[in-house]
């Protein structure tokens, strides 16, 4: 071997994905599908074994029929099938009614592998079957991927494409095996029997200097997003250069209005039609609207009643919404503008023809009336069915579905609440406001036309006639994103159209998966690679330390159910961040890096507030969550046959079938200079705040005070359990070491990132 030609920790790379489900729909012959474009099954290779072959018409497969999965990646999976509306072949596998649950033990180029056997004889799907792969364990599909042998063209690949972040050490769940040793009466001293049982893959952990809070996502579970959304954009040739998802092209004799965003709104009512491709506006008067992002709509008036508005019926032509919009739902959302050009969310209970009745707010204190009159008003399109918790796609109308590409994001508004974890008198809610970047799409041929699949599944139901959706990209000035509404940090440190998320306290935790390499050079993907995926990962613990000397830091410890190993060398393009993966502006916002933010939360940029009054003289604060996982080892097997090739090793039944939560639990501590007799006081007293005085830790980063990304940490209905004031033997100054039993935390961060 040459000198030094050995894997080195400066040629590690690590990289972070979400993982998603998988649907398999049925044929659907009469829109133009075959007998062979769904899936069917045959008797597997063992008694106790099912085959399925996957057809063409897939979202997860591509041209040649070979489904956009690594081989073996699915192993450890679990599958349901169901069979009920329109024909159907499965009935006796419907899993609502006959609760059968299928493990997947192998899937090559275009079938999966599963045992028990299925209870439907062999058989195609029809247009009311359906399967649903889990999404524990199934590193989001990357549409990329091409499966099979390097020889045949396969390059292997998941999309594993998230920045970690700024680590300073990283513990991988390495697994160890559980082998028994046995002595035998009669056979010596000696072990005569090795068996070898479970396998763990505990002891994950990562270090490191927080440029972000994603994964307080991780640790607590409850996760809500919000952008300001989607908007046309008018460049310096005086041309829209997109409209919204919603607005309908190809439109003439129509009265629009405009309005620039985050600026004293310049009104537009000039605007009669938007060609064909949507890129044009006629009629636009393009004073004040040059290098603008502006919201189009129709141009309102006041109607009868004091909470009403009425598209302008100016000229005699406007029929209705439905002649402007795509979807003009009888009940549902709409957007406007403040005074101030901030996005304003509405909602109305009825439309008939040219009005909506029953205005409200949404998220905002602002009187919708003032707001809706002589301005343009845009109505959010709607899913045309409600979307359950755990779902991991959405249907639309099949012409705004068709509006979307992979790799667009879509943002659901939503004026329903989700109750976060809280002492008010009125429990404290969250609007469920959502985003997730887009996968798939139905085949127009395809009994799923007008579902959007997305990465990772919904954490919340949907009530359609409660939500709306809009069309989410990053998008380019020419040197920072942020057009069209897109997020982005600029060199001043100014946030533009920044993401408020919110976490807090969920019933459970989301899981993730890492892309783990070693190499020997410097090249990709080097001449030597040893790659691992680990999947099912969850948090099961979290620390923050922010002290008076440097950089905010975070201590996430995990562990994971399975490890699959590229044993033939697939995955000829790993994942390497900066050479491949986060390469340029947008694929750097994608990935969780967006220029100018990869610096960390610093100390001097901190806030700290105890007991209702800024702490003064704190030398650090330590915040921690631990959420009391236990692996899981179930009775299962497999009577498939097993290879040294095999990326993972028996069917992955000697690894934990999953994660499960308990007992979440907080720890608060920090120390700080004694100036007074507060911290005593408290203690000596017993006080118990609930939701009064919350403790707080302010983190900002550099730039504009009111615009720069930022996040608070609240830990709200608390006790203190100490407060200790020891007499310092060096006759300096008193140092108090406070702790906290603490009941509530939530955070919230507003940053440049659609997910995290």
């Amino acid at each position: 071997m040459p000198v030094n030609q050995v894997f080195k920790g400066d040629l590690i790379e690590i990289s972070m994905g979400k993982e998603t489900g998988l649907v398999g729909q049925g044929t659907n012959v009469a829109g133009g599908g075959s007998a062979t474009s769904g899936w069917s099954t045959a008797n597997g290779n063992t008694e106790n074994s099912s085959i399925i072959t996957i057809g063409e018409a897939m979202y997860w497969v591509d041209t040649d029929g070979h489904m956009m999965v690594p081989n073996g990646m699915l192993i450890g999976a679990t599958l349901r099938i169901y069979s009920s509306g329109g024909s159907n072949a499965f009935t006796a596998d419907h899993f609502p009614t006959t609760k059968r649950t299928y493990y997947i033990t192998a899937n090559d180029d275009a079938t999966i592998t599963v045992t028990p056997r299925l209870a439907t004889n062999p058989a195609t799907a029809n247009t009311g079957d359906f399967f649903i792969i889990d999404s524990l364990r199934v590193p989001t599909y990357d549409h990329n991927c091409t499966a099979g042998a390097v020889a045949s063209g396969g390059d292997e690949r998941v999309k594993t494409d998230q920045f970690l972040g700024l680590l300073n050490s990283f513990t991988l769940p390495e697994p160890e095996i559980d082998v028994r040793k046995q002595h035998i009466i009669g056979m010596g001293r000696d072990v005569n029997v090795l068996t070898s049982g479970k396998e763990t893959l505990a002891g994950g952990s990562m270090d490191l200097n927080a440029h972000s809070l994603k994964m307080w996502k991780y640790a607590l579970g409850g996760h809500t997003a919000k952008s300001v959304g989607e908007f046309a954009h008018c460049d310096a040739s005086e041309t829209i250069t997109a409209t919204p998802l919603n607005l309908k092209t190809n439109v003439t004799d129509m009265t629009y209005a405009a309005q620039n965003t985050f600026d004293t709104p310049v009104l537009d009512t000039t605007i009669t039609a938007i060609d064909n491709a949507g890129t044009g506006v006629a009629g636009l008067d393009t004073a004040g609207h040059v290098g603008k992002d502006v919201l189009i709509g129709g141009l309102t008036v006041a109607a009868a009643g004091a909470t009403d508005a009425q598209i302008s019926t100016a000229g005699g032509n406007i029929t209705g919404f439905a002649s402007i919009f795509e979807d003009a739902p009888a009940a549902g959302l709409f957007k406007v503008l403040s005074a101030a050009g901030a996005p304003l969310l509405g909602s109305y209970t009825s439309l008939a023809n040219a009005q909506i009745d029953g205005l409200a707010d949404i998220d905002t204190d602002a009187k919708l009336r003032a707001q809706t009159v002589g301005v343009p008003l845009y109505l959010l399109a709607q899913p045309t069915l409600a979307v359950t918790a755990g779902d991991i796609r959405i249907k639309l109308s099949t012409t705004n579905a068709d509006k979307f590409t992979l790799g667009d994001y879509i943002q659901i508004f939503d004026k329903d609440t989700v109750q976060v974890p809280g002492a008010d008198v009125t429990a404290p809610t969250l609007n469920k406001h959502e985003i997730r970047r887009v996968i798939g799409k139905g085949s127009a041929n395809g009994q799923d036309h007008g579902y959007i699949y997305v990465e990772e599944p919904f954490l919340f139901d949907h009530v359609a006639a409660s939500c709306g959706v809009e069309r989410l990209q990053y998008t380019l000035d020419g040197t920072v994103a942020h057009e069209r509404g897109s997020p982005a940090l600029l060199s001043t440190g100014e946030l533009k159209n920044g993401v408020e998320h919110n976490f807090f306290g969920y019933t459970t935790l989301p899981t993730f998966c890492f892309e783990q390499s070693f190499r020997t050079t410097d090249t990709t993907p080097g001449t030597n690679q040893m790659l691992r995926v680990f999947s099912g990962c969850k948090v099961s613990d979290l620390s923050l330390t922010a002290d008076s000397e440097g950089e905010l830091k975070m201590t996430t410890n995990f562990e994971a159910t399975r490890m699959f190993k590229d044993t033939n060398n697939q995955f000829i393009t790993p994942h390497r961040m900066f050479e491949n993966t986060a390469n340029d502006i947008t694929k750097r916002s994608v990935s969780g890096i967006a220029v100018n933010g990869e610096k960390p939360y610093l100390f001097q940029h901190m806030l700290f507030s105890a007991f209702g009054a800024t702490v003064l003289r704190a030398k650090d604060v330590n915040i921690s969550i631990a959420n009391g996982n236990t692996a899981q080892f179930y009775i299962r097997g497999t009577d498939g046959a097993y290879a040294d090739a095999d990326q993972v090793q028996e069917a992955a039944t000697q690894y934990a079938s999953e994660i499960t939560e308990a007992a979440r639990e907080y720890t608060f501590t920090f120390t700080a200079l004694v100036e007074d007799d507060r911290f005593f006081e408290e203690l000596r007293t017993r006080k118990h705040n609930i939701n009064t005085n919350d403790c707080t830790l302010v983190l900002n980063k550099p730039g504009s005070a009111g615009t720069r990304q930022r996040g608070t940490i609240t830990l709200e209905d608390y006790t203190l359990m100490k407060a200790e004031h020891p007499m310092p033997d060096d006759k300096g100054p008193v140092t108090a070491s406070v702790e906290f039993a603490v009941r509530h935390l939530k955070v919230q961060e507003h940053n440049p990132y659609y997910i995290i």
